[in-house]
């Protein structure tokens, strides 16, 4: 069994889908491991001989070529969504996929979700750039002591779920609101109100539960698969403790901290962590972006379908990498408590003729080998929107 992380390196929307996806076709029975975040990833894959294309938000990055998806007991899906995604994918590929959990997974609900809108709304320009998901919101309630499990939502009928979804509204989400000063005035303040979107709510999340299947995810259940390929979510420099960010984060570990717990907790180790990054930087959502590109006369810049205008981050934006010297110093920090050296996977080269942009410098990549080679494991590289190669 091989282990293996694809982590982004950036702020998001590197090309960790092509990558995963791609990984899978080198395996006869891979497992993708989602593990941080939950429905706000927006993972792209797309297959030119095929003439497919899907974006991937719950299920993993690859289940197109074959590939199981699991939910690791750090991961928060969304059930409410998850029908959608899965219709979608059966009307393109003639399957539904597989998709297994442990059943310690804890949901977003329908609350979250209308205190992270309701929030965000409220900061009006000074927005910390959420997708309007309700995964720090989910984060909150958790760490209040009121999660909802897939485990509970399995065993509860579909009155105990409504109750139970009451209760939280009653005893927490209240509170919660006169926290953070959400006022009547506020367009999403009577939704939380609503009895009726907790019913309908309660009665989509039960019905949609059929389609996980709850596992114990033990090593003995593992060895059916010859590839675990953690697939994180967002990237390393929105990661909850990435400080300098702040407050414009995500509410998870965007690196190999998860992926390193859950395979010590089985006793394996992690052989390879593939760190993703297009030739250039790019970030959807509120915040600081160094180096910082106009691109009105970028002629080889492609469209980004899955990063689309909207109302909750904006337009996607576009910025050279910083120094040579500075390049790598988020991964090192990353991988700095395993042996091993790190993997890099550069996309979009199709874009930049073929170079990696830094403040000061382009870099074919002859050149960028020559920099970095005794530093990385192995480097992949993506010429077009289907797959990638190994360079070195």
């Amino acid at each position: 069994m091989r282990t293996i992380a694809v982590v982004g390196k950036n702020y998001g929307d590197e090309g960790k889908g092509l990558v995963t996806a791609s990984l899978c076709s080198s395996f006869k029975n891979p497992l993708i491991i989602k593990h941080n975040g939950g429905a706000q990833a927006g993972h792209t894959v797309e297959d030119e001989g095929r003439g497919t294309r899907f974006v991937h938000h719950q299920i993993g990055a690859g289940a197109e070529y074959g590939a199981d998806t699991l939910f690791a007991e750090t991961y928060y899906p969304d059930l409410y969504q998850i029908r959608k995604e899965i219709e979608e994918f059966k009307s393109i590929f003639s399957v539904v996929p597989r998709i297994y959990a442990e059943e310690g997974c804890c949901i977003t609900t329908i609350d979250d979700i209308l205190i992270n809108m309701a929030i965000e709304t409220k900061r009006g320009k000074h927005r910390h750039g959420s997708c309007g998901m309700g995964i720090n919101e989910c984060s909150e309630r958790i760490r209040a002591g009121y999660k909802i499990t897939l485990k509970q939502i399995a065993d509860s009928s579909y009155d105990g779920l409504r109750n139970l979804l009451v209760n939280i509204r009653k005893e927490y989400t209240l509170k919660r609101i006169k926290e953070l000063k959400i006022s009547e005035q506020n367009p999403y303040y009577s939704m939380i109100f609503d009895d009726n979107i907790v019913d309908n709510f309660a009665v989509e999340i039960k019905d949609n539960s059929r389609f996980i299947e709850l596992v114990s995810a033990d090593s003995t259940w593992l060895k059916r698969y010859d590839g675990l390929i953690f697939e994180s979510g967002q990237g390393l420099l929105l990661d909850k403790d990435y400080t300098a960010n702040a407050p414009h984060l995500t509410s998870s570990k965007t690196g190999i901290t998860e992926p390193l717990r859950f395979l010590n907790k089985r006793s394996l180790s992690l052989q390879e962590a593939i760190y993703v990054t297009r030739t250039y930087v790019t970030k959807h959502g509120a915040g600081p972006l160094p180096y910082e590109i106009n691109t009105s006369d970028w002629a080889d810049l492609e469209m980004d379908m899955t990063n689309l205008p909207n109302e909750w981050q904006g337009d996607i934006r576009y910025a050279s990498h910083g120094s040579t010297y500075d390049f790598l110093l988020p991964v090192t920090n990353d991988i700095k408590d395993i042996n091993i050296k790190p993997s890099l996977a550069i996309t979009h080269l199709n874009e930049t003729n073929g170079k990696i942009l830094f403040e000061n410098e382009s870099l074919d990549l002859k050149n960028f080998r020559e920099i970095y080679g005794d530093k990385l494991q192995n480097v992949y590289i993506s010429r077009s929107r289907s797959g990638i190669e190994k360079y070195f």
